[in-house]
């Protein structure tokens, strides 16, 4: 063996489509062996820097601690740039609660809901109820099929939840307005938030929002 030559894995030796490829699907499904693959291989980690591995890479963890974005500034930057809906998602929850800045963070928040993201369909749509945008909020939360079945909206308020923990989510007075708007007319037992009808979900969802998170 020629001893000037630098030896290299059989996997850093497979053709760049390729390694994109593997990259994307492991992205897609295992985000902790994703980021040990581009820590480990330098010729993994420049696929990082491919369109199809930041589109559909799967950012759960950060998706639950929005807040450890800050050790990934780089990977979220380049997965916004993509239109990763995870990346749009924790964009929007950290712009939106912790920074104020609400123009921006609702933007994200729709990048998101608009690809599909359950969870970011459950907030955007509270948010736009809750900032009196009834119309548009109810046509959102109905993308979630709750008349149907509630189990989806349940499960996306459990995960917003998990991510809103550490960050200050505050009471707007605008938010109180809208709720009293949305107040039902018929008596459906307003304080029992976790059983609703056709009447009182959204108000009910609105001051779960409001009140709980």
């Amino acid at each position: 063996m020629d001893p000037n030559k630098i030896d290299v894995s059989r996997l850093e030796s497979l053709p760049e489509d390729l390694l994109g490829v593997i990259v994307r699907k492991l992205g897609a499904t295992d985000t902790t062996t994703y980021h040990f693959c581009l820590r480990s291989c330098k010729k993994l980690g420049a696929t990082a820097h491919d369109e199809r591995v930041c589109t559909t890479v799967n950012l759960a963890p950060l998706v639950k601690r929005p807040l450890l974005t800050v050790k990934y500034f780089p990977v979220l930057k380049r997965c916004l740039a993509h239109y990763n809906p995870d990346a749009h998602y924790i964009k929007g929850i950290l712009r939106y609660f912790l920074l104020n800045q609400s123009t921006v963070g609702l933007h994200h928040l729709d990048v998101a809901a608009d690809a599909g993201k359950k969870d970011a369909i459950y907030l955007y749509a509270i948010l736009l109820l809750c900032r009196d945008m009834i119309a548009e909020g109810k046509t959102y939360l109905n993308q979630l099929k709750w008349e149907e079945n509630t189990d989806i909206v349940d499960a996306c308020w459990k995960s917003i939840k998990t991510s809103s923990q550490g960050i200050r989510v505050g009471r707007k007075r605008c938010y109180l307005v809208s709720l009293e708007k949305m107040k039902p007319y018929n008596f459906c037992h307003l304080n029992d938030l976790d059983t609703t009808c056709a009447e009182c979900f959204y108000y009910k969802k609105m001051k779960k929002f409001i009140y709980i998170i």
